[in-house]
């Protein structure tokens, strides 16, 4: 058993493309090796932008010979008067053995003529040459291209093909190349061949050449060495973890390097030029001890150039024209307030049959004005923000900087002097932006993002357009789940029913007949999973969304009191008796009575049960009104040795009509005040490991 490295070294390989290559090379390999029983442990995996590696830890250099049963045709039919039949004789010549090297086994259906046969195992190499070219013909890439006269095909030329077992090189072919022992070093330090004697030396060999194969090694040292530079320059850099990870992915050899620009671009929002930094020049910003952004950035280069200022000069020249062009769009949205863009918004189209952007903030109106009602907020600010919260799509800088949107907004509204809440809507509206992203802070921003977020999906719902696989182009399912938790985690007492009227009341003249039910389903099932992911038990989950309830915050309420429930002893007992109720009730023919007679009470069980129940349920029906469902369920709990014990000496089916329809009625009432606040019978009994 010996180590296994493979590279495959090319030009440079697009960022995106770089790692998730790498990694289908290595498991594409693991599994054929593994299926072969050559390898059992998972391979470190290798990358750099000129080449894609993986390197196994103990693999065999061939698989053990194995014994097959073949199996031929049954006995009875492969012999007549002691001599092969022609099946036998077929099955004998397809497996090159002679009689005398059959031997028969017993099955249910009979005798079967079998043979035994040892089958070689594979050589290393011999597996290799069929996994290896298979493993790059499945990788996902944009394209594939040919490079020179070769029929070959990869996402950029490939260079060389590096295949070592222990210290041999094996003799494998791919992509007009044949394996040797050697890789290639920096591209300017060290372009040399550089000979691998055996696949531990693979780094070591390699960081001699200015080449640091190991991803993660790589990407430590770009975060520690942009940390030192930005230390020595007394900043904070701007640490996004994308662009650490692109940068990674852009050098062999990383080396920070820190340069300046003009103090005369702070003048516009550092938003804007830390995007300018991170996505046009790889750079990252630098911020001081009170958050602001400081005229000074720092670059990764792929080289340890003896004249490092000479490539810090080239990179401060590259970023003021940028910075200069993002400075003229500053000022030519400075000479008109945010309002004035407004009558654009007719000329930005949202969605074909929805309109455009004005007429989807003209619905936004609508819905946000009955939020402000529901919620008891300052109805103009909310008119005001809901006004102004796309116009910023029609400024330059946001036309230039997509990603600006809201932010821009932000800063001219702050300008313009709009109320602070105003301005902070034109931001904050748009969050969520990710999953478990920030909320919106303020009233008004809530209301506006609702108002937006609701307004997309009954208006793409309503179209019939809802998403389907992994085809979502209008974000519904982040919009949803948005909802969700703005309703939640900023404790907003909404109806997900009222909410959805009151915005399809501004569709009346453009939905033709659109379902709301479905709408409705899609933001359940959104918040049931945000419940799950809040620890929330799914069977609980399901007993509370039973009840047809469709307040957010009143379900959450709900199941903070079924945390407590389940953790007594009578959960079990009343949820299984509550199931059996249910049982019961389902075969009743005839109309259960509303109403419990006292005097057809015979048995003490019963009578003590209908004293309790009539005992708690006015402080239970007061604690539900009152939504204080946690108390409601530690009285409901009280109940289990009552119902054990009217279960255990009452026959409910009696054979006295009037009994027995008392003793429905008394138990429908008993179910019903247990089922207050979830449907028990859903429960499932906890697992106690």
């Amino acid at each position: 058993m010996s180590e296994l490295l493979i590279e495959i070294g090319c030009e440079e390989l697009p960022a995106g493309s770089m790692m998730p290559l790498a990694e289908h090379l290595a498991s594409s390999l693991f599994a054929v090796l593994q299926q072969s029983q050559l390898c059992t442990e998972k391979p470190e995996v290798f990358a750099t932008p000129r080449r894609i590696a993986a390197r196994f830890s103990s693999v065999g250099e061939k698989q053990a010979d194995s014994v097959v049963e073949k199996k031929g045709p049954a006995k009875a039919a492969a012999f007549k008067d002691g001599v092969p039949t022609k099946a036998l004789e077929g099955f004998m010549r397809g497996a090159g053995v002679t009689v005398d090297q059959l031997t028969t086994i017993n099955t249910p259906k009979g005798e079967w003529m079998v043979v035994n046969q040892t089958v070689k195992g594979k050589a290393l190499v011999d597996v290799l040459a069929e996994a290896l070219p298979n493993a790059i013909k499945t990788m996902s890439m944009p394209r594939r291209m040919r490079w020179g006269g070769e029929t070959h095909e990869f996402l950029r030329p490939v260079v060389w093909l590096t295949a070592l077992h222990g210290s041999e090189t094996l003799p494998l072919s791919v992509l007009g190349l044949t394996a040797s022992n050697t890789s290639l070093g920096h591209r300017f330090h060290s372009p040399a061949p550089q000979p691998i004697d055996q696949p531990s030396s693979y780094e070591a060999i390699l960081e001699s050449a200015f080449v640091m194969a190991d991803p993660a090694e790589r990407r430590a040292r770009i975060v520690k060495s942009v940390q030192a530079e930005a230390m020595r320059m007394g900043g904070t850099p701007v640490m996004d973890e994308d662009l650490v990870d692109e940068v990674n992915a852009l050098v062999e050899w990383p080396v920070a390097l820190a340069g300046k620009f003009d103090e005369e671009f702070l003048e516009i929002p550092k938003e804007a030029l830390i995007q300018t930094m991170q996505e046009n020049q790889r750079y990252f910003a630098l911020l001081d001890d009170k958050g602001e952004l400081m005229p000074a950035f720092i670059t990764v280069a792929n080289i340890e150039s003896v004249n490092s200022a000479t490539v810090v000069d080239g990179n401060e020249r590259v970023i003021r024209p940028r910075f200069a062009d993002t400075m003229f769009f500053w000022n030519q949205d400075k000479q008109q307030p945010l309002a004035a863009h407004q009558a654009q918004l007719s000329r930005l189209l949202f969605q074909e049959k929805l309109g455009s952007v004005a007429d989807k903030v003209a619905r936004m109106g609508v819905l946000g004005e009955w939020l402000a009602s529901q919620l008891n907020a300052d109805k103009s600010n909310v008119a005001l923000a809901v006004a102004l919260c796309k116009c910023d799509l029609n400024t330059e800088i946001v036309k230039e900087l997509a990603k600006m949107q809201g932010i821009c907004g932000r800063y001219y509204a702050e300008r313009d002097g709009h109320p602070s809440d105003v301005a902070e809507a034109m931001e904050q509206h748009y969050f969520p932006k990710q999953a478990g992203g920030k909320l919106p802070e303020g009233l008004v921003s809530q209301i506006v993002s609702l108002s937006d977020k609701t307004d997309t999906l009954v208006g793409i719902f309503g179209l019939g357009m809802k998403p389907t696989g992994a085809k979502d182009p209008f974000a519904l399912r982040r919009a949803s789940l948005g909802i969700v938790r703005i309703v939640v985690e900023q404790k907003l007492d909404i109806d997900l029913v009222e909410l959805i009227d009151a915005s399809l009341s501004s569709y009346a003249d453009i939905l033709d007949d659109p379902d709301k039910s479905e709408m409705l389903t899609y933001i359940v099932e959104r918040m049931r999973g945000y419940l799950v992911d809040q620890g929330f038990a799914p069977d609980a989950i399901d007993a509370v969304l039973a009840k047809g309830i469709y307040r957010p915050l009143d379900i959450v309420s709900r199941l903070q009191a079924m945390q407590q429930f389940r953790q007594t002893d009578a959960a079990v007992s009343l949820a299984a008796a509550s199931k059996r109720i249910g049982n019961i009730l389902k075969k009743v023919e005839t109309d259960v009575p509303d109403a419990v007679n006292a005097s057809l009470l015979t048995e003490a069980a019963e009578s003590q049960l209908f004293a309790r129940l009539s005992d708690i349920s006015p402080t239970i029906e007061t604690n539900i009104e009152s939504n204080d469902y946690a108390s409601a369920m530690s009285l409901t709990a009280s109940l289990r040795e009552d119902v054990d014990a009217f279960f255990d000496k009452v026959m409910v089916m009696a054979e006295d009509t009037d009994l027995r329809d008392n003793r429905l009625a008394l138990l429908k009432q008993v179910n019903d005040l247990c089922c207050s606040t979830a449907e028990l019978s859903l429960l499932k009994p906890v697992d106690a490991s």
